[in-house]
């Protein structure tokens, strides 16, 4: 009975040994970020005093309907035909949709964004609590890594280039073009630091 429980026991152990063995393997992350860190003009390390939300587009569209008079602004999601009796005249606005990735992050001094599998430059608003903004755009090519069959694919990046706007931040910097599933400082922002 024990030479039984024993060989049982070493055939699961082998089982699970062998199924486990590939999967094993893979990486612990397979989505691939853009890694962001935040330094003053020194190059030394600055947390943001101020809270940070980071916003980018989606591939969605609102179309809204503006109608203005000398007076009065009004804006719907559809067509008003008795306003244009009230003197309204239609001016078309086509807004497209935001998404959130961060929201109001205190004492930020890194970042890790994905970037997009199919566009080759990203676009990210940066929205500071005391409404100021910046953006940052990534231009990037698209490499799609394939590991194994048990682990699949991942998107790798190669950033071409980078800039942003001036509110906050000083300039910016490419430190390693590379952006693959292991974590690495790839873009350093220089904040303008007001001692």
């Amino acid at each position: 009975m024990r030479k039984l429980l024993s060989c049982i026991v070493l055939i699961l152990a082998l089982c699970f040994g062998v199924s486990g063995c590939e999967s094993g393997d893979c990486m612990l992350s397979s989505e691939s970020y853009c890694s962001m860190s935040f330094v003053d003009a020194q190059g030394k390390s600055v947390k943001l005093l101020d809270t940070l939300s980071v916003l980018v587009n989606l591939n969605e569209y609102d179309t809204a309907y503006v109608y203005q008079c000398d007076t009065d602004v009004i804006i719907t999601s559809a067509p008003v035909d008795s306003l244009s009796v009230k003197g309204y005249i239609l001016s078309l606005l086509v807004e497209r949709k935001q998404g959130v990735l961060l929201n109001r992050m205190t004492g930020a001094n890194e970042l890790e964004l994905p970037l997009s599998f199919t566009a080759e430059c990203d676009t990210f608003f940066f929205q500071y609590s005391a409404r100021l903004s910046d953006t940052v755009w990534v231009k990037h090519q698209n490499h799609p890594y394939f590991s194994s069959m048990d682990c699949g694919t991942v998107m790798h990046y190669d950033i071409v280039g980078v800039k942003s706007t001036t509110h906050l931040i000083d300039s910016i910097q490419v430190v390693s073009s590379d952006v693959t599933n292991i974590s690495k400082e790839n873009v350093k922002i220089y904040f303008t630091v007001n001692n």
